[in-house]
Order: structure tokens, then C-alpha cells, then sequence
């Protein structure tokens, strides 16, 4: 998981939703969710005929050079443009519009983790996390690995991560092998246009 840098709230979600209800937007669609009696879905509002999903989708695709948020698989298709809710919305429906809570992430990272969730999850876009204070890649089984002799506070931030996220997926490693594989002998190639950009830095 490659640390990633969280943009600014975008304006849209901090507006007040009305001259009637100046609570900022995100707030209110929180709270109408959270009433809201079958959670399994949730159709986001329309802002000037826009759904606010496409609105925040370019956003935070640019966040991650359209990379996945979790294993910065590379490009992300159609099946991958949902937006993903790192606390899932239907246990936390006030944050189904939190912008700190919302994430692009591939189909396969975004099944694996489903509804999990745990408050030592970590997040790439914390400000304290870095993959290798946590991680190591290993290069002969293109697995990644926990570091050894972690404090016992970080040692369980990084089970737990391992566990939900499922790093080590029999094709999360093959498409890690793969693309590695292809490009080590490569220094040249944009970096950017790389699958699991982390394995080469």
C-alpha cells in the first residue's frame, strides 16, 4: 500500500446545503443516509444535475495518478470507478459523504475488503504512514511481508492490514510478479504508468 497524499475537501462538499439549513452538505447527506432504512445502497445526490459521485470521482482519481488507493494496481477500468468508503457506509452512514472516508480503489481491493473494518486499518493517506515503517516486499515471492521486531502497537496496525486487505492474494502477488518482471530492467519507463508503483522505489 503506497502512501498517498489526501487533497483538499472540494468546496461542493463544505458548502451549506441551504439558506435554510447552513449545516455543510456532506453533514446533511450524512444525516439523511443514516435515516435512511434499507443502507445496502446509496444514490448520491444530484448537485446542477450532476451526481455528486462523478463531481468527486476526477478528484480523487487524481489523488492517486489514477492508481487504485490499496494496491495502486494500474489503470483502473470501468468495474473500478466506484467510490470506495473506507468505513463502510452502511455501518457509518454519517460519513458516506465524509471526504476524508472516501477512496478509488480497484474491484479486486474493493471485494477483498468489503465491509471490513477495524480501527487499526491503516489508512495511505495518514499523515504517520509509510510502507516500509510497516511492510517489506519481498522480491523472490513477490509477497508483502511484515517487518520483523515491529512494536507491539505498530505490530498489530500491520496484522490487521495484512488480514482485511489481503495482500497477498494469489493474483495480487502474480499481477505484483508480473509487472515487476517487466519492468525492473526498465528505469526509464514513467513511473507513473507503473502497476504497484512501490516495488521499484
Amino acid at each position: 500500500m503506497r502512501k498517498i497524499i489526501r487533497k483538499p475537501c472540494p468546496t461542493i462538499l463544505l458548502e451549506p446545503y441551504s439558506r435554510k439549513n447552513p449545516k455543510p452538505r456532506w453533514i446533511v447527506y450524512g444525516e439523511r443516509y443514516a435515516q435512511q432504512a434499507n443502507r445496502s445502497y446509496y444514490k448520491y445526490p444530484k448537485i446542477d444535475k450532476k451526481k455528486l459521485s462523478h463531481l468527486l470521482l476526477p478528484i480523487l482519481m487524481e489523488q492517486t495518478d489514477d492508481h487504485c488507493s490499496y494496491c495502486d494496481g494500474f489503470p483502473l477500468m470501468n468495474a473500478d470507478t466506484t467510490i470506495e468508503h473506507f468505513k463502510p457506509k452502511a455501518k457509518f452512514p454519517m460519513d458516506v459523504c465524509n471526504w476524508e472516508n472516501l477512496y478509488v480503489a480497484c474491484a479486486h481491493c474493493q471485494s477483498v475488503k468489503g465491509e471490513q473494518f477495524n480501527e487499526l486499518l491503516l489508512r495511505p493517506d495518514d499523515i504517520t504512514y509509510h510502507f516500509e515503517a510497516y511492510f517489506f516486499y519481498d522480491y523472490t515471492e513477490h509477497k508483502i511481508k511484515i517487518l520483523p521486531n515491529l512494536p507491539p502497537h505498530k505490530l498489530e496496525k500491520a496484522k490487521k492490514t495484512h488480514e482485511i486487505l489481503a495482500f497477498n492474494h494469489k493474483a495480487m502477488v502474480e499481477s505484483r510478479r508480473q509487472s515487476y518482471e517487466g519492468f525492473w530492467d526498465k528505469p526509464d519507463y514513467p513511473s507513473v504508468l507503473l502497476k504497484h508503483r512501490f516495488i521499484f522505489e
